[in-house]
């Protein structure tokens, strides 16, 4: 009996024993192919039934796992799966506890990278920042939200922070090269201004040329018509200006509209202004990022002389169906965005379109009726953005984009009695279409490449015609002033874009690109010499009969490659060089090297930063600046007409004070050579088989100017003021008796001060003041002479006249609400609030009361107007 109690004690004895097996020698069988490491830690706990205990912030949770293990020990599993991670494991009771192992003994360096993603839209973010505790190593990311930066392989504390996000702090033990992905959440109710710290940090995200505008700011700034713009903002910053109203698009520093380049996600487009150039034909409601480069421009960049204007837009809400609405007093906007496959692809489109063409025609018919003319005005605008954001894998994305825009203008009226007949028309419209398909590679742990083929057109079309007919002495003096005025262009092209971030000390981006372009450009005048205006119609077909397009094609391609180096703490500088070949028509070829330098200094209060760039652009831009309605034509560089080039060098340094004060002033010099202008009072006829190219005159120019900004937080209010003197002559031997003379778009003197102020934690107060100097105009002297058999106005001198000053207030209240669905804003402002009558532009004009004598009309565009918007957003 005892025998038998024995055996049965040491039975349960030895099951007892192999019941506390431990915890890491349970045997399992798993599986896992490219999938995250606390994905991989969740199934093993659920299959060995044993817990496992870990902190996400302490370990690279989304690092990417294989394995394949068979009837194998737990413990044997996570060595092979944790070794690489610098952690392990420690046995407490029952459970397993993962752990850091020590590094002290740990030599060499190791990688971490990733990407930095918006936690609600799953958008990448561009520009954020990335940086170790102690600041000594960080990087940004890239265009694709993408970074990459070497470490000591040791634990490390790692901030990122995005303006207008809430930063996030990991620790990571980069023992190997560590993948972590990043979510920020946004941080604010429906994209209102940032006022407070963030002000500060935003200065630091600069580089030594990059200016970022922040689409918070853009969506809460002034609006016309209820309408935030890109374009008006841009205008509030110091070194730009626009003509009357923005009227003709934004001057750089002394520059003209054409030598600004304006990309969307990389691809160039020609003519970027609706209602000529009042507002831009980016919604802001699709814009995610914007780049402003107006000196130390880096070489990645060419093709224009004066500043690069780089817009990135959404790619699309990857996690769920989202957007938003807008209804203002002169359009209607709305973009909707969503995926396409669960965690695999997204799209985004978005439309805007103006009402005011239902208005507009009778508001101007009876305008007209009040001065005794028959006659109206329409004009509408519309634009629509669309893109499909597929993910191929973790690593490569190929995105499909189109962007179209159309603006429409005529005007027409009739006046007269038995002895005068006047009688004037204008037909205006102009448009954009892109079509763009880009793919998006990491190509290895710091190499990321981008691959872009496009298509992008620009068409305009001007018709005016101006019919005078006088009875005097029972003879009929007849007048005619007909001219038609446009512009093609259509541009193939391919772009290959790398990124290396080879070492903490050295970010390098190369690569090429290729535009094939054909210009089909026309202008053609006519007069009552050429012509009887009462024996046929006075339209553009009969000017289009009169004058075939030519059509000219060129190829050119740009080579680049730039280093942003690291000097030392705080101090870096990016060393570019861009060639560029271009084959011209008639078989004429251009080349030029354009070397690019940036250099910044950032300390924790004091920065500096020193540019200088060579730049070239191979195609010119005719336009009437002031006297008349607008007229663009975009000419190619030719055998006789050679590519604009310039030098531009800035220096600048700023301060930064703990208590919300900010303050900074920048010098710059600009040389240009090679530009174009138009002759004032004689029209140029472009054509096939006119020997236009020679009649277009050729100068050089310079421009120099100083910029100043302060800007101060003080409790729940932002005061923001710059002012800006900037002086731009052009000279041309066969204009001007060969005398310098100002550029017509060019203010001598401009002063902007604006104030946001926080009513409460759901309203605001904002409010604008701009003065500046009248630009330049030609004023002619009241007699005509003939050339040619036409009549042509006398002009003595090139931009010899100045409108009156310019200035103008603007106001308004950004109300916000939070809802269950969603958000709402409701906006409501006055746009020039004492109605100042600015001038708009200069028309040359007949008084019947003076027997049809010269005369000079100054006109005036937008009296005080009340501007409101609702939006919402879900």
């Amino acid at each position: 009996m005892r025998k038998i109690i024995l055996i049965v004690f040491l039975f349960c004895f030895t099951q007892f024993c192999q019941g506390q097996t431990r915890p890491d020698e349970v045997i399992v069988s798993y599986t896992a192919y490219n999938k995250p490491l606390k994905l991989v830690l969740k199934d093993l706990a659920k299959i060995s039934k044993v817990s496992l205990i870990y902190s996400e912030s302490r370990l690279p949770s989304d690092e990417i796992v294989s394995i394949n293990a068979k009837n194998e020990k737990l413990g044997s599993i996570l060595n092979v799966v944790l070794d690489d991670f610098g952690v392990s494991y420690k046995i407490v009771g029952n459970q397993l506890v993962i752990v850091r192992v020590e590094s002290k003994n740990i030599k060499g360096e190791s990688r971490i990278y990733g990407y930095i993603r918006d936690k609600v839209s799953g958008e990448f973010l561009i520009g954020a920042n990335i940086f170790l505790h102690d600041k000594s190593g960080g990087t940004i990311t890239n265009d694709n939200g993408f970074f990459s930066f070497p470490v000591k392989k040791q634990e490390h504390r790692i901030h990122f922070s995005y303006l207008g996000y809430r930063s996030e702090i990991r620790d990571i033990f980069a023992l190997k090269d560590t993948f972590v992905n990043i979510s920020l959440h946004p941080d604010g109710l429906l994209n209102e201004i940032v006022i407070m710290d963030d002000l500060l940090e935003e200065e630091h995200e600069q580089t030594a040329s990059q200016q970022n505008m922040h689409i918070d700011k853009i969506r809460s700034s002034n609006h016309l018509g209820g309408e935030a713009d890109l374009f008006r903002y841009m205008a509030t910053q110091p070194g730009v200006s626009a003509a009357a109203e923005g009227i003709g698009g934004l001057n750089v520093r002394g520059g003209s509209a054409d030598q600004n380049l304006v990309l969307l996600d990389g691809v160039p487009v020609y003519n970027i202004g609706h209602a000529m150039g009042i507002f831009s034909v980016f919604s802001a409601n699709a814009i995610k990022n914007v780049s402003f480069y107006k000196g130390g421009i880096p070489s990645r960049y060419a093709g224009r002389l004066s500043s690069v204007i780089d817009v990135h837009t959404k790619d699309g809400n990857i996690n769920k169906l989202s957007g938003d609405a807008t209804l203002s007093t002169i359009a209607f906007k709305g973009t909707l965005e969503g995926p396409v496959f669960k965690d695999k692809g997204s799209f985004l489109v978005s439309y805007r379109r103006t009402f005011i063409d239902v208005w507009i025609k009778e508001f101007t018919k009876f305008q007209n009726k009040g001065k005794d003319r028959i006659g109206s005005d329409n004009y509408f605008f519309s634009d629509m953005n669309t893109k499909l954001n597929f993910r191929l894998s973790s690593k490569t994305r190929l995105l499909l984009q189109t962007l179209h825009s159309n603006d429409d203008f005529s005007s027409f009226s009739m006046a007269g009695d038995g002895n005068l007949k006047d009688d004037s028309a204008n037909d205006l419209n102009w448009g954009n279409h892109l079509y763009s398909l880009r793919l998006h590679s990491q190509v290895g742990k710091a190499l990321f490449s981008k691959t872009t083929l496009y298509n992008t057109s620009y068409k305009f079309e001007s018709f005016r015609n101006k019919q005078f007919d006088a009875l005097s002495s029972g003879d009929t003096i007849s007048l005619l002033d007909a001219s038609l005025h446009e512009s093609e262009i259509n541009e193939y092209g391919m772009k290959q874009e790398f990124d290396w971030l080879i070492s903490s000390k050295h970010t390098i981006k190369a690569g090429f690109n290729y535009q094939n372009r054909t210009f089909r450009p026309r202008a053609t005048t006519l007069s009552e010499r050429d012509i009887d205006p009462n024996a046929q119609k006075i339209d553009a077909a009969l000017l289009k009969k009169l004058n075939e397009k030519p059509n000219i094609t060129g190829n050119e391609v740009n080579v680049f490659a730039e280093d942003l180096i690291v000097l030392g703490e705080g101090v870096n500088v990016n060393l570019g060089l861009n060639y560029s070949f271009m084959q011209a028509n008639n078989n004429k070829n251009y080349s030029a090297l354009q070397p690019r330098i940036a250099l910044l200094a950032d300390g924790d209060h004091l920065h500096f930063k020193l540019g200088a760039s060579r730049m070239v652009q191979y195609m010119h831009l005719l336009t009437n600046n002031g006297l008349g309605f607008p007229s663009d034509v975009w000419l190619p560089v030719s055998d006789i007409i050679a590519p604009q080039k310039s030098w531009i060098f800035n220096t600048s340094f700023g301060y930064r004070y703990n208590s919300g004060l900010r303050f900074g002033m920048e010098v710059y010099f600009k040389t240009m050579e090679e530009i174009s202008t138009n002759k004032e009072g004689i029209g140029l006829d472009i054509g096939q088989g006119t020997d236009w190219e020679s009649e277009v005159p050729v100068g050089d120019g310079y421009a120099y100017g100083l910029e100043s900004y302060v800007e101060k937080v003080l409790g729940k209010t932002l005061f923001s003021l710059n002012y800006t003197y900037s002086i731009s002559d052009r000279r041309f031997a066969d204009l001007n008796n060969g005398q310098k003379f100002p550029f017509g778009l060019n203010r001598d003197h401009s002063l902007k001060f604006s104030l946001t102020y926080r009513l409460s934690q759901f309203s605001e107060f904002l409010l604008n003041w701009s003065y500046m100097s009248g630009n330049y105009y030609s004023q002619p002297i009241n007699a005509t002479i003939e050339i040619n058999g036409k009549p042509v106005v006398i002009f003595p001198l090139k931009n010899n006249a100045t409108f009156p000053q310019f200035h103008r207030l603007d106001v308004g209240f950004s109300f916000y609400n939070v809802y269950k669905w969603g958000r709402a804003k409701f906006f409501l402002g006055l746009y020039n609030a004492y109605n100042r009558n600015n001038p708009f532009y200069t028309e040359l004009v007949r008084n019947k009361e003076t027997d049809g004598k010269f005369e000079f009309r100054q006109l005036s565009l937008l009296p005080v107007l009340p501007t409101l918007s609702y939006s919402i957003s879900f």
